[in-house]
């Protein structure tokens, strides 16, 4: 009996160890699976904090690129004395050991990123750290925008790294469809592309693809705009967003039929026409002394310069010296009928084949221009004279100003202290001339951008009643321009101008602008970002 129970123990005993060690190899894998998935828990949270640390790299680049936005080149060297490094030698930033193609590469040592900081938390606590690489390019000496390359990883595991690249530029003009000062009414047929922007009010009937800004305040704060019979308003039909006010209307910023009105944004900051003066006093400076001289053409003594654009990066400059006057001519800014002197009857060579150099496009007369031709590369042309304050050059169109690719490498912006005019005469004679074609940024300061109203003894019903105007870009106006005339509301009845204008939006040319286009913000904004292996 006594026997039976000791083997009875030292079963019991037995089945506890193989229990006992299963239980142990169990909760030895359970543990070790545990700790696996925190490991990975762990290394999962620092890859997310990873893309985080290197976030932050950018965005200390933006502060510091903002502290030195009247500097003629922002902190390309992130507050180093040496752009890149080669062994242990140091390199500035225009040193041409740090330079890839038409790029300024700082932040590269041995050609690795290596501009490295510290990332705190907001404890204190060192949590990892971000390697910066930047490049940049130079427009005629000055740095405008810049692509920012960060590497972010955290203390614990440094092997587990996130990159992203970010480009920060100021937002130029090109950023919009149209930047108008007066109070605009755009009507139900007129297609709206891209940002629009005006200073004054708007009466949007049309449908807008993109934001619509006004810098006018809501009609109850008594700072809105007055709607008039000239926009369709009266006290007995305000449209949305109106009261009656006298016989007219008191409206929001922006009112109307029109949508989606999520896109609706009033107040807007205004856009600074007169502070286009400074920018064309920098484009006078910077052709005369960064384009070899090729790029600068002072008063001509005569009527004004004719350029053509060739297609190859080279453009043809004349004199030109004699001039016809065409009347009657209603111009817009006079608000009256004038003889317009635009139509060049004598012209002299000046020179062919003008080549600027490639980082650098811009063209700078004191006086009137006429333009025309195919463009290669990127160019700025203004037409000001700001030494002698009562002369507003023009810039007449006398042909189709288009691209000789449309990939985005070739742009024109052409900046006039007065009108941007198309001419009666307009490609008259290419075998085109129902069908204009106008590819750019325009920007009249002080006038506006269209074409003057011409009457019937001022030119053949050919002549002044064309097919199409096609605009690609951008268009800056102080006055609201015109490029159709009628003699009633029925739109049928048209005397002079286009029978339809199709006025497009080009994203090619916010991505990537002209040289030293006039900016909505000087502030250094995201363009754009991306993650990158």
């Amino acid at each position: 009996m006594n026997k039976r129970k000791e083997n009875q123990k030292g079963i019991i005993i037995t089945l506890t160890l193989v229990f006992g060690f299963i239980f142990l190899l169990l909760l030895g894998g359970l543990l070790g699976f545990i700790l696996l998935q925190q490991r990975e828990s762990l290394r999962k949270a620092s890859w997310n904090d990873a893309l985080h640390i290197a976030e932050a790299g950018t965005n200390y680049y933006r502060w510091r690129l903002n502290q030195y936005i009247e500097a003629e080149n922002p902190d390309v060297q992130d507050g180093n004395t040496w752009c890149c490094k080669i062994g242990e030698i140091e390199y500035g930033q225009d040193a041409p050991e740090c330079r890839d193609e038409d790029f300024i590469v700082c932040g590269v040592c041995d050609g690795e990123p290596c501009y490295e900081h510290e990332h705190y938390n907001p404890q204190g606590e060192l949590v990892g750290k971000f390697v910066l690489k930047i490049k940049a390019k130079k427009i005629c000496g000055q740095i405008l925008g810049v692509y920012v390359n960060s590497t972010g990883f955290t203390e614990k595991y440094p092997d587990l790294k996130r990159k992203i690249e970010a480009k920060f530029a100021s937002t130029s003009i090109a950023e919009f469809g149209s930047i108008i000062h007066e109070a605009v009414w755009r009507a139900e047929e007129e297609k709206t592309s891209g940002k629009f922007h005006t200073n004054l009010g708007l009466k949007m009937d049309a449908v807008n693809n993109s934001l619509v800004s006004s810098s006018k305040s809501d009609k109850d704060s008594g700072e809105g705009w007055l709607c008039d019979s000239s926009f369709g308003c009266s006290s007995a039909f305000c449209p949305d967003g109106c009261h009656a006010e006298g016989v007219n209307c008191r409206c929001n910023g922006v009112c109307g039929a029109g949508s989606p009105k999520d896109l609706w944004n009033f107040p807007a900051a205004p856009f600074d026409f007169t502070g286009i003066t400074n920018d064309l006093d920098g484009i006078e400076v910077l052709a005369q002394t960064k384009t070899d001289g090729k790029g600068y053409y002072g008063a001509s003594g005569e009527k004004g310069y004719h350029i053509i654009f060739n297609g190859d990066g080279t453009f043809d400059i004349r004199k030109v010296t004699e001039v016809s006057g065409i009347w009657p001519a209603y111009d817009m800014k006079e608000r009256d009928w004038i003889t317009s002197y635009e139509k060049i009857t004598a012209e002299t060579n000046l020179a062919q084949s003008v080549e600027l150099p490639c980082e650098c496009g811009l063209i700078y007369v004191e006086d009137n221009l006429w333009i025309e031709g195919i463009v290669k590369g990127k160019f700025t042309v203004a037409a000001a004279n700001l030494t002698n304050p009562p002369i507003d050059p023009c810039i007449f169109i006398v042909g189709d100003l288009d691209y000789s690719t449309l990939d985005g490498s070739d742009s024109l912006a052409m900046i006039a202290e007065e009108n941007i005019l198309v001419t009666l005469d307009c490609d008259w004679d290419s075998g085109h001339s129902d069908e204009i074609v106008m590819r750019g940024v325009f920007v009249a300061q002080n006038g506006y951008v269209g074409r003057r109203g011409y009457w019937s003894w001022a030119g053949s019903e050919e002549r002044r009643i064309r097919d199409k105007l096609l605009t690609y870009g951008t268009i800056v106006s102080y006055i609201r321009g015109e490029v159709t005339y009628l003699t009633s509301p029925n739109p049928d009845d048209i005397f002079s101008g286009f029978r339809e204008w199709n006025c497009h939006f080009d994203a090619k040319l916010s991505r990537d602008p002209p040289p030293l286009l006039p900016y909505v913000s000087e502030e250094l904004e995201l363009i754009s970002w991306e993650e990158i292996q």
